[in-house]
């Protein structure tokens, strides 16, 4: 048998979830899993979001960039 653990909650959280459960035919730990991997799917997202800000606006990462395109342009032109 699986190992389990109690968790108090609200009643109402615990109707959501119960309700959540039914409605996918999940399990409430199935529930919980898949709210915990969304909500780390969405904070990769935003750290992944805010290092894309930063990278945008590091003037040595443009002047490599600006390299780059210019070296694509000058073989493409042969």
């Amino acid at each position: 048998m699986a190992d389990t653990t109690t968790v108090k909650v609200q009643t109402s959280t615990r109707d959501l979830l119960l309700e959540l459960g039914a409605a996918r035919r999940q399990s409430a730990d199935q529930v919980i899993r898949t709210a915990l991997a969304a909500m780390h799917r969405d904070e990769r997202r935003q750290i992944a979001a805010a290092e894309a800000r930063a990278i945008k606006n590091d003037p040595v990462d443009l002047a490599e960039v600006r390299a780059i395109q210019q070296e694509m342009a000058a073989l493409r032109e042969g």
